[in-house]
């Protein structure tokens, strides 16, 4: 069955663009911004993600942000965070609060990098952020585009979090959601075709729907570029009529002018290989997160125990319930690192933007110039099967027995000591080739691991 996915990755509403006049978009302005003073400082001074440093820097003066009357804010803030505007993934389903400014000729414009994501609509008075806090996991904002003078964040709590602390969805912890949705002809919902969250795990075919998909992919099918034509209140069989949708007519698409004004966007792509990352990373921050928050818990709990026996532990190291509480979620962490079930490719894959080019040039890499951010787009997603959110913030401050859980179980796999079934997709070539490259640029996790 193919599935429409929709991607919520902030919480406080997902906003449209409107259908912009030619008339009202040459000849932008710019203004200058100082930082707002009223941006609730004190809640995210407590926090240590992209967002809250970058308000420090606006509070301090160190930086400004300029105001683009196209736009507002989104120019200036993807660079002030460096986020490639070739990250642009386009989702024209109405699924958040304002929902009345999403359709498929106003699609909501999403832009990422490794720790934040950023949703931009036109016309809407704000900017949507989620930002990845190394111990928070998923923190959201709003940055207000209506003041050119004073660029003002605002945190947002349980508006964003009744949704985006699922305990079906994200695990329990603030995280990002990936579902699957086939939409009508207004972007509305008809029902949710792919349940739980979408991963990397999810065919191919069931992934996009309710999105815009510029990229090539062989005979491979997808579900993005497509709509049904009626509306949701008129399907009664809503599985039958699923089964009847053809989204083989959405695929290979290189260009998407004449589905809607593209001009109203920093760049007329919704490239295929960005959405294919962003599927990748939305899960890995739920199961990092969902390992350092069950690690602490369980740590604070052992240390409960043990100043009831007045401060006397059963033994050296941690207590065995503590030790089988922490690998649960980091055996969860450790699969998705390494793609175990991961969809393969049937034929190479391309985008239309320069996202691919981007996003490998980050690096790091190895003596021999090999990197984790190496794609592959012929059979998979990457080249060497190890994710590169290993070198993220978040990965580097799990707690230390949760980081040496996670480096044992890798330095096992990936050594060949550990050749159990569900390892079977790597090869001797793959394991010693990506031990290779994190020898090389992550040997403080090797060192955890032996």
């Amino acid at each position: 069955m193919r599935s429409a996915i929709l991607l919520t990755l902030v919480g406080a509403t997902v906003v449209a663009l409107q259908q912009a006049d030619s008339d009202v978009l040459p000849g932008a302005t710019t203004v200058v911004a100082r930082a707002g003073t009223d941006a609730a400082p004190s809640r995210i001074a407590d926090l240590d993600d992209p967002v809250a440093r970058l308000q420090a820097r606006l509070a301090t003066g160190e930086l400004s942000l300029t105001y683009d009357s196209l736009r507002g804010y989104l120019p200036a803030l993807l660079e002030a965070l460096e986020i490639p505007a070739s990250s642009q993934t386009l989702v024209f389903s109405r699924t958040s609060l304002q929902t009345d400014r999403i359709a498929p000729w106003t699609p909501r414009a999403l832009y990422f990098n490794d720790e934040v994501y950023v949703g931009w609509v036109q016309e809407s008075p704000f900017l949507e952020i989620a930002s990845i806090d190394p111990v928070a996991g998923a923190v959201f904002y709003t940055l207000s585009q209506t003041d050119p003078e004073t660029a003002r964040f605002t945190r947002e709590t349980t508006t964003c979090l009744m949704c985006h602390e699922s305990r079906s969805v994200t695990g329990g912890v603030p995280g990002l959601i990936v579902r699957s949705v086939l939409v009508d002809r207004l972007g509305y919902p008809i029902t949710n075709v792919h349940q739980g969250g979408t991963n990397d795990r999810t065919p191919i075919e069931d992934r996009w729907g309710g999105w815009y998909v510029t990229g090539t992919h062989g005979d491979m099918a997808h579900a993005g570029n497509v709509y049904a034509p009626d509306l949701s209140h008129e399907v009664s069989d809503k599985a039958r009529y699923l089964q009847a949708v053809d989204f083989a007519a959405g695929g290979n698409v290189d260009a998407l002018e004449d589905r809607f004004y593209v001009d109203a966007y920093l760049t007329p792509h919704s490239d295929l290989v960005a959405l294919m990352v962003l599927t990748h990373q939305a899960q890995l921050h739920n199961l990092i997160t969902l390992l350092h928050e069950e690690t602490t818990e369980a740590l604070e709990l052992e240390a409960t125990v043990t100043r009831t026996r007045g401060g006397e532990s059963e033994g050296e190291g941690h207590m065995p319930t503590t030790i089988a509480r922490v690998e649960g979620p980091a055996e969860r962490l450790v699969r998705a690192l390494l793609f175990v079930k991961e969809a393969p490719l049937d034929g190479p894959v391309s985008g239309t933007s320069s996202f691919a080019v981007d996003f490998a040039a980050r690096g790091p890499w190895s003596m021999e110039g090999r990197s984790l951010r190496e794609l592959d787009l012929e059979t998979r997603l990457f080249r060497y099967p190890l994710s590169f959110l290993v070198y993220t913030e978040a990965f580097d401050a799990l707690p230390t027995l949760a980081k040496e859980v996670v480096a044992r179980r890798l330095v096992a796999v990936l050594s060949g000591e550990d050749r159990s079934e569900v390892f079977r997709h790597l090869n001797a070539e793959d394991r010693a080739t990506t031990l290779d490259i994190l020898r090389d640029t992550k040997p403080e996790l090797l060192r955890m691991g032996r």
